[in-house]
């Protein structure tokens, strides 16, 4: 796969050096922008706004006098002539600019930019049919000596787990990952590294929408301009997503300079006109800069009172955001109890909260066992063979005494009711009891005991939902290691040991399984908070079909509380993983 990737960077530069050679220089003296929005995606979600945003920022950066190569619905074959395009002309430019929005995946610590004809299913074909950014970002750096980059493509897109059963979970990050910007660089994040971002309800995304809005305010530095940017966005978010950049630019960079209004013109203005130009404003400078026209005037006291408020609200909020940026690159109890107790009413607290309770709540579930899960979905039954697999399965686990205690218990009931009624307990209350509901585990999918036949090493060979030859042979395997009559055919109680020895040892499909008997109660007692704890499981280990199940129990609010933007976040996943019955889910989700 390696041997893969070094051949298709080898031809793309082998390419880009060979016109770079043949061909004049197309680019005037000055700035040059490749800008990107990819909408309409063949295999993954369709996005609303990116190729809004493009032409927003296109338009914008033509009128500051950029050379823009403008790229809407690009696909791998697009974006690469782009890209090419792109170094052309970047070989005479002083300036280079870099604007994406559409969908953006991390693996590896690596962000790779999704042409809309991408279609995948596994890391090869993240490798082969992305375009990563340090590519784009090394050649800008290469030609120009200014190099900018913003990038709006950590929507709500989860494609930032597995995305194929059997891929390692750590490879594949959440958002997009942090860039290092070398000298004269400036990059800038819709969000925060390793968060994701909105795609908004209006024409353009929050991120772009507010860098349309400040990006031609003239005479402002772009980390000025960036921060009145990252306070829409911050605002107009409910605080939920606050844009990110990294830094490294030599000197002062303007898209708008305007000698003309550097400074007001105290010959051609009153003072209340120049007044009623800058009463609104947060820049202190603003005030500075009339404190100088009219040291005297009749609103100078004002003037100095402006600066020193803005001075202390500037201090105020500078060290409330350092305090919040450091907490948040902790993420730990301790980090957001501290930063809270500091700033209990401040303009990061609600999402400290937040932040808190998703962490502690992340804490609890990954303290949980799969022991401990599988003994809360037995723990209250009266059926003896629930206990007697558990001890199986788990013979010194931390609920091994306990279980035999049930165990024990649930025998003398069976035994006293046999005695007294001739009938057994499950026979006697057969809608309460797991007994009866051990007669329907039928409906059990058979791939699903093909899954746990092979996580139990006995092979089936393909999963292909049908009772054949091969899968009997494996049944019988199984009843052999058990010493029950090898019949070849699972009794429900052999269906539910089966499944459940599976899930003890991570297998996501059988862990999919568990959920979905706990949630429906078909074979183990009805159960979803239960249920939601087994799927999360599964999902975690990057099991499509989970994701969807889990989804529908978020979306419903089964199980726990109701959560639309996890259930999206889920079902968009199994969407991408082509789970059966997904899309539809997920599109009622957004209608």
């Amino acid at each position: 796969m390696l041997g893969q990737f070094w051949k298709v960077c080898f031809s793309f530069l082998a390419a880009v050096f060979w016109l770079l050679i043949a061909l004049p220089a197309l680019a005037e003296e000055g700035r040059v922008a490749l800008v990107v929005g990819n909408s309409d995606y063949a295999s993954l979600p369709e996005l609303r706004n990116p190729a809004n945003d493009a032409k927003a920022v296109a338009d914008k950066l033509t009128g500051l006098g950029f050379d823009v190569i403008l790229g809407v619905n690009l696909d791998l074959d697009g974006f690469q002539s782009a890209m090419l395009e792109f170094a052309r002309k970047m070989e005479q430019a002083d300036t280079s600019l870099l604007f994406y929005a559409g969908h953006g995946i991390q693996i590896d610590d690596a962000n790779h930019m999704v042409p809309v004809d991408a279609n995948l299913s596994r890391e090869s074909d993240v490798t082969d049919q992305t375009i990563t950014v340090d590519r784009i970002i090394g050649l800008m750096n290469q030609f120009t000596d200014t190099s900018l980059v913003f990038l709006d493509a950590c929507r709500d897109n989860p494609l930032t787990r597995d995305l194929a059963p059997g891929e390692s979970d750590d490879r594949f990050g959440r958002g997009l990952a942090r860039v290092r910007a070398l000298g004269g660089s400036y990059i800038a994040f819709a969000t925060a590294p390793g968060n994701v971002a909105y795609d908004g309800s209006g024409q353009n995304s929050p991120f772009t929408a507010a860098l349309v809005r400040h990006i031609d305010t003239p005479n402002i530095d772009i980390r000025l301009m960036m921060a009145d940017v990252r306070q829409d966005v911050f605002e107009e978010t409910e605080q939920r997503q606050l844009p990110w950049e990294n830094n490294s630019l030599i000197g002062r960079f303007f898209f708008r300079q305007d000698s003309a209004l550097e400074r007001l013109d105290a010959t051609a203005r009153t003072e209340a006109e120049a007044w009623s130009v800058i009463a609104e404003s947060r820049r202190r400078e603003d005030f500075a800069g009339f404190l100088r026209d009219f040291p005297d005037g009749v609103f100078a006291s004002l003037a100095e009172l402006k600066i020193d408020a803005l001075g202390k609200l500037d201090e105020r909020d500078s060290d409330e955001r350092a305090a919040f940026v450091l907490a948040r690159a902790s993420n730990s109890e301790s980090a957001w109890g501290g930063f809270l107790d500091t700033y209990p009413r401040g303009i990061f607290a609600d999402i400290a909260r937040k932040e808190l309770g998703e962490l502690q709540d992340e804490i609890q579930r990954s303290k949980l066992s799969l022991e401990e899960i599988h003994w809360r979905s037995i723990k209250i039954s009266r059926a003896p063979e629930d206990f007697r697999t558990f001890l199986e399965i788990y013979p010194s686990g931390e609920f091994a005494d306990l279980a035999a205690q049930r165990l024990d218990a649930a025998l003398r009931a069976n035994e006293i009711t046999t005695s007294l009624t001739g009938e057994t307990v499950a026979d006697s209350t057969a809608e309460e009891l797991e007994r009866e509901v051990k007669r329907r585990v039928s409906q059990v999918p058979v791939q699903f005991v093909q899954y746990g036949l092979n996580a139990l090493g006995h092979q089936v060979g393909d999963i292909s939902g049908v009772l054949d030859r091969e899968t009997k042979m494996a049944i019988r395997n199984y009843q052999a290691t058990i010493e029950a009559t090898q019949t070849g055919r699972l009794t429900p109680q052999q269906t539910v040991d089966l499944i459940l020895a599976a899930a003890s040892l991570g297998d996501s499909h059988a862990l999919t399984a568990a959920g979905i008997m706990t949630a429906s109660g078909n074979g183990l007692r009805q159960d979803e908070e239960v249920a939601r704890l087994w799927l999360d499981r599964a999902a975690d280990k990057g099991n499509g079909f989970a994701m969807a199940n889990l989804g529908i129990l978020y979306r419903d609010g089964r199980g726990g509380a109701r959560d639309l933007d996890q259930a999206r976040s889920l079902l968009t996943v199994a969407v991408s993983l082509g789970v059966d019955g997904a899309e539809p889910l997920l599109r009622s989700i957004s209608e």
